[in-house]
């Protein structure tokens, strides 16, 4: 019977999937899953739906409580990390108990980015990355006509999405020229934000607030004024600007961290007997923040620490997501340039779809999608196979 007590810090995609790995390559190992939240582990990907339709809030959880009893994992909701203590591989819990572990897996995920503007701490408000955010805008818009959505990446527009289902009038201000610039070519954005735009929700590009005002009279947010002067009425603000890793669950530790935990393709960090996975890790120099990947890294970190060796190996990563009612998918080089290029075009403007492949000879080096994703699977294996 395995000694052995593996401890995973944070029970987002990357913990479970290091704790399922970890429990099948030892099934006798003691593994401890930590959670700073009180709720069980949830989808994280599904919480706009729970802004949009409240009574589904049901469906975004992972497992239910038999799940984790049933593998015999141990979790520990609403438990905070005040500190590890490398040298004798234990951490100091906020209650101030203790636990000792052989191997840490620190999956310790993402929190949302605020922008250090004016304003940004007025009742109404928003950042959303927990189901209590998720819960807590639910709640407040009950009263609300007008919503402001700042950020135009994947969250900001499935939260619009929400919010204006919710019946609020929304807008989404965009600091870019374009929705999606980084998935899109300058044509596919500008039909993807026709197809936001037939939904009635309002989009500003090169937008940049310089303020979040406040009705005097209540404190709570009234307006978002724009470094141009505009000032947009509002009764909620929604700031979508991008995540930070958590890593200060390690202050004090000389552990590698660029912006994230450094770790090598077995997911060990330099620390001996510490591994990253997930939102919060930095392998080879890569990283995703995609769940797919927080997956795969979260089962090699897993395996790793129950005794096992496998390498983390991810290939080309496409995008692709279903938003707006329309359907994206982008990989590869979306928009190469040189005279040993070739583009193949086709569109539909009244239909909003779109479809180009980019080649050099005959191999394909990228695509794009757009409303009819039919083809995603062939061109996903073509680009992988080029």
């Amino acid at each position: 019977m395995s000694e052995q007590t593996i401890v995973i810090i944070g029970s987002g995609i990357a913990g479970l999937s290091a704790a399922e790995a970890a429990r099948k390559q030892d099934p006798d190992v003691r593994i401890i899953l930590l959670s700073e939240d009180a709720n069980l582990p949830y989808h994280r990907p599904r919480l706009p739906g729970v802004v949009m339709a409240p009574d589904t809030i049901d469906k975004v959880f992972l497992h239910d409580q038999a799940w984790y009893d049933d593998r015999q994992f141990d979790l520990r909701l609403g438990t905070k990390v005040e500190y590890v203590d490398v040298n004798n591989q234990r951490i100091a819990l906020s209650d101030l108990s203790t636990i000792d572990y052989d191997k840490l897996i620190l999956a310790t995920g993402s929190r949302s980015f605020m922008p250090p503007m004016p304003g940004n701490d007025l009742l109404g408000v928003f950042t959303l990355w927990t189901l209590d955010d998720a819960i807590e805008i639910s709640d407040f818009i009950e009263d609300g006509q007008m919503a402001v959505v700042i950020g135009g990446g994947l969250l900001g527009l499935e939260i619009a999405y929400a919010l204006k289902k919710r019946g609020l009038d929304t807008t989404i201000l965009e600091r870019g020229q374009a929705l999606l610039s980084r998935q899109l070519d300058p044509r596919a954005s500008a039909m993807f934000q026709e197809q936001v735009e037939r939904l009635d929700i309002n989009v500003r590009k090169e937008a940049s607030v310089a303020e979040i005002l406040a009705n005097p009279e209540t404190g709570k947010v009234s307006g978002v004024k724009l470094t141009d002067g505009t000032v947009l009425a509002t009764d909620l603000v929604l700031v979508s600007t991008g995540v930070r890793a958590r890593v200060e669950v390690m202050d004090g530790v000389d552990i590698e961290i660029d912006r994230r935990f450094v770790t090598n393709n077995r997911m060990e960090t330099n620390i001996t007997n510490v591994y990253a996975a997930g939102d919060c890790a930095l392998m080879d120099g890569i990283w995703y923040g995609l769940w797919s990947v927080s997956t795969r890294e979260g089962r090699v970190a897993g395996v790793n620490a129950a005794g096992g060796d496998e390498i983390c190996v991810i290939p080309p990563q496409p995008y692709l997501v279903n938003t707006m009612e329309t359907r994206v998918a982008s990989a590869g080089d979306i928009a190469p340039k040189g005279p040993e290029v070739t583009s193949q075009i086709s569109f539909d403007e009244t239909q909003l779809t779109y479809d180009r492949r980019n080649f050099i000879g005959d191999k394909l080096v990228g695509y794009i999608l757009l409303g009819d994703t039919t083809p995603f699977s062939m061109l996903s294996r073509e680009l992988q196979n080029s």
